[in-house]
């Protein structure tokens, strides 16, 4: 009971205690189990499984990690953007050269809208056009949450964008926007992160 106990207060920082451990051990005694060598074995080969492939995706992201600091990109000079996004981001772009702007990156980072067109009608949609690199997509929206929390800058452009009526996902969608554009100038030109 101890055991299950801190368990239970560890793993939900405070939020469940004594009281909640002995109710489970309770509900735990009256559902309905399974007795088998064949469920338990399976069970163990899952979390071998599980175990196995957490210990390889910390190798891949140590690596990622390692490289990385290696090539000392000047988008790690935007606050908040840590190893792994800036390994992704620059390992989808590749050779800034290949975009001759911002909005080519734009398109290939798959966050600029999309367009409907029919004949002489044409609306611009508000979804995202996904067509380019779903990963490279990711980890910009991942990087532009983390830029919103640190960067003044952007908070306000978030901030604005929600005054406007936008959802989360749209507003963080138009800082990931913003911030190809500024990553587009910062490895065009090889300058460091600067809004002043």
């Amino acid at each position: 009971m101890t055991h299950l106990s801190h368990l239970l207060v560890t793993a939900s920082r405070g939020h469940f205690k004594k009281k909640q451990a002995k109710e489970l051990k309770v509900l735990a005694k009256k559902s309905v189990g399974a007795n088998g060598s064949a469920l338990s074995i399976q069970i163990t080969h899952s979390i071998a499984q599980i175990a196995l492939l957490d210990s390889q995706l910390n190798s891949v992201e140590a690596e990622l990690t390692e490289i990385t600091r290696f090539n000392d990109s000047v988008i790690m000079t935007i606050p908040g953007i840590g190893y792994i996004n800036v390994g992704m981001i620059l390992g989808e772009i590749g050779d800034i050269h290949r975009f001759s702007s911002p909005s080519k990156l734009l398109a290939f980072a798959s966050l600029d809208p999309s367009v409907y067109q029919s004949g002489n009608y044409w609306v611009k949609r508000t979804r995202m056009s996904k067509r380019g690199s779903r990963v490279l997509r990711y980890a910009l929206m991942n990087a532009a949450h983390n830029v919103v929390k640190n960067n003044s800058t952007f908070k306000a452009y978030y901030d604005a964008k929600i005054a406007e009526s936008q959802t989360h996902y749209n507003a963080l969608r138009h800082c990931a926007g913003k911030l190809v554009r500024v990553i587009w100038k910062m490895l065009t030109d090889e300058v460091e992160f600067n809004l002043d």
